[in-house]
This record gives structure tokens, C-alpha cells and sequence, in this order.
């Protein structure tokens, strides 16, 4: 049996690279989550320095996190009291991040470097008696990017 140049475990088979299938899947997986992290996005219509090779076309995503009945509670109890609402502003917080990572993946998906336009869109679904559901809704133009000149 042969070992495995990452896991040092020994294995049957190994790819070329003397890296087993377990190993290959997570090298392959941190690479995706890298890729997907580099997606860089914008409101604007262009990226800096940076030239638009090919608009790939439109990406969306969309989250709808529920407020739970405790957080519904303590709303109201702003609207009466006043100041500002840290669970509404937490949970917002959270269905934006979570649309933005999922408008990364699209792109990623469709092969972009960048989201150019990206428009975000909130509402609110009311829900009878269980608290509301914050919807974030963001889409944009998947576009990729011409390879950036090196400095001299």
C-alpha cells in the first residue's frame, strides 16, 4: 500500500499527485470556498482598474429568516419605549450576509470573477401569530473580469 502525501494514511489508491480521493475532495472544497470568497461585488457599474471582459448575465439570491415570537415581543416593546432594536438589526444583518454569500455562489457557479449593480431589496412576510419573516433579496450582473495588468 502506498500513503497519502496529505493524511499520511495508508491507501490503495492515489491519484498522480500520491493524494487520496478523502484528501482530493477537501483540497477541491477549500478551493471552491476560496473562489467563491474572491467574488467581489459592487453597487458600482465597473470594478477599479479593473476592464469587464464579458458580462455573463443576472445572479440573484434570496434569505427569509423568521423573527421568532421573543424577538416580535421585544419589537413592540421599542415601538412603545423607543430606540433602536438590536434583534430586528441582528436578524437583518443576518439575512444580508446570508444573500451575499449566496449571490457569491451564483456567481461562482456561472463561472464570474465579479457581481457588478448588486441591488438589495428588503420586505417583510407577516406571519398570523408567530412573528414576521424578514426577506433580503439581492441580485446583480455576473461579469467577468479581464486579467489585470502587472505593475511594472
Amino acid at each position: 500500500m502506498k500513503q497519502c502525501v496529505s493524511c499520511r494514511q495508508e491507501k490503495y489508491f492515489l491519484n498522480d499527485d500520491g493524494i487520496c480521493d478523502t484528501c482530493a475532495e477537501r483540497l477541491a472544497e477549500k478551493a471552491e470556498r476560496e473562489r467563491i470568497k474572491a467574488i467581489i461585488l459592487t453597487t458600482g457599474f465597473d470594478i477599479p482598474n479593473r476592464k469587464t471582459e464579458k458580462v455573463i448575465g443576472i445572479v440573484a439570491s434570496e434569505a427569509a429568516l423568521g423573527m421568532n415570537i421573543f424577538r416580535d415581543i421585544a419589537n413592540n416593546w421599542r415601538d412603545i419605549l423607543g430606540g433602536r432594536s438590536t434583534s430586528a438589526q441582528n436578524t437583518l444583518q443576518e439575512a444580508r450576509t446570508a444573500c451575499l454569500d449566496g449571490l457569491r455562489r451564483e456567481a461562482a457557479r456561472s463561472g464570474a470573477d465579479a457581481v457588478i449593480a448588486v441591488d438589495l431589496d428588503y420586505n417583510e412576510l407577516s406571519t398570523a401569530g408567530s412573528g414576521g419573516i424578514v426577506f433580503v433579496a439581492a441580485t446583480g450582473t455576473a461579469v467577468k473580469l479581464a486579467p489585470s495588468e502587472a505593475a511594472p
